[in-house]
């Protein structure tokens, strides 16, 4: 039998010391268990010194490293592995901890680190999260846990939170998937034009020059383009940054980004997957805030924060003010166009029934299908519409050929 010393829990908020004797760590921590607190450190007193020392060495890393931002994937893993580990019944601070110990993500680690430390100071989890990592997590994100916390069901919470998470990762890869075809066209147009201008150009260009000839007018300027790019290629480098830079501080100006959001909207095919995508983050989430209990006026506001379109976001607002002034929640939507017609009937029967909450997830349902439509119609149009561009460049470079290849033929002959 070994002596163990040990730091735990009393009551979620007190941290105590102590030592039992056992013949293993696991045996020591159930022990401390059945004393009725929740073990948060067990250490022999051979190996406290290189335990702390290791402690230290990782404190340092963790607070040497600041988690600034979290994948998508990665904010996915962590909310996975906690809801687990709270469903089967574990506590916070041992589930966080077990997470910290076995994630290979340094930025889990980190982040399971810091708030654990923030709740044994006496915070709770979401005060932990909201206080730390709000501006990583987002409003939606803490508002949500806060409520699932109050009411004690935060691994509920944190599941509806996972279904949130996935559909926004599986949209994401949607778009990305879309993206795939059109982006390797025109790496192959791009590559076409290198190999003309660099190789097919030059050995035509040399004869023609030989013979006296006269080098065509679009042969000049994609051979002249080349070496600009070839001579000046930081010169471009830069512009393009600027160009990024410069249209990156135009959309973060609320005056242009009002009316460049207001301008998509009426742009067809385009305005419906730019409609659809910021209604099935608010549906989703005012679903999720009113199974988790949270009043509709705050679910409400809640779920405007998700949405990124400020034409939308201003009509929500309205529906938000109508609902407040007395108006019921379908009236309000019809009148504010904020949820198109063909879903407020689903909304209005939701609430003459009393099923409001099975309504909410039906509406999610059929906007999320909505987006898969509309998305696969942005596919549609997108691709023809590059394999046109696409045309017009070969076009360009086949003109091009066959005017130096007959100024060729006529400078030698």
């Amino acid at each position: 039998m070994a002596k163990y010393q040990y730091s735990a829990l009393k009551n979620n908020s007190q941290i105590i010391k102590g030592e039992v004797e056992a013949a293993t760590p696991r045996e020591a921590r159930e022990k401390i268990r059945l004393l009725g607190f929740v073990p948060t450190k067990i250490y022999t007193e051979e190996t406290s010194i290189i335990e702390k020392s290791e402690e230290r060495i990782f404190q340092d890393n963790i607070y040497g490293k600041q988690v600034k931002r979290l994948s998508l994937q990665e904010k996915i893993m962590f909310t996975s592995e906690l809801q687990v580990l709270l469903s089967a019944g574990i506590p916070i601070i041992e589930a966080l901890q077990t997470i910290e110990t076995n994630s290979p993500k340094w930025k889990i680690k980190a982040v399971c680190y810091k708030i654990r430390q923030g709740i044994i100071t006496g915070m709770t989890f979401a005060q932990s999260l909201t206080s730390f990592y709000s501006k990583i997590f987002g409003p939606v994100y803490t508002g949500l846990i806060k409520t699932g916390e109050d009411a004690g069901e935060l691994d509920v919470t944190l599941e509806r939170m996972l279904t949130l998470l996935k559909k926004q990762d599986r949209i994401k890869g949607k778009i990305i998937s879309a993206s795939i075809y059109p982006a390797i066209l025109l790496v192959i147009m791009f590559g076409v034009l290198v190999i003309f201008t660099n190789f097919v150009f030059p050995a035509f260009y040399g004869v023609i020059q030989n013979g006296g000839g006269d080098v065509p007018f679009l042969s000049m300027m994609l051979i002249g383009f080349c070496e600009f790019f070839k001579n000046f290629w930081w010169l471009v480098l830069m512009g393009i940054g600027a160009g990024c830079g410069a249209l990156t501080s135009l959309f973060k100006n609320p005056s242009f980004k009002s009316k460049w959001d207001e301008f998509i909207l009426k742009v067809p095919v385009i305005s419906d997957f730019i409609k659809y995508i910021n209604l099935a983050n608010f549906m989703t989430v005012l679903h999720i805030s009113y199974d988790a209990g949270l009043p509709i006026m705050s679910g409400l506001e809640l779920s405007n924060k998700t949405v990124g379109n400020y034409t939308i976001k201003r009509q929500v607002n309205n529906a938000v003010n109508m609902v407040k002034g007395g108006k019921t929640l379908s009236e309000a939507f019809n009148l504010s166009h904020a949820i198109p017609q063909a879903l407020l009937t689903m909304i209005a029967t939701g609430e003459k029934s009393g099923t409001l909450g099975k309504m909410f997830h039906d509406v999610a349902e059929v906007i999320d299908k909505k987006v898969d439509m509309a998305l696969e119609a942005l596919t549609k149009l997108f691709e023809p519409t590059v394999i046109i561009i696409m045309g017009g460049a070969v076009l360009f470079i086949a003109v091009a050929f066959y005017q130096m290849y007959y100024s060729m033929l006529g400078s030698l002959f």
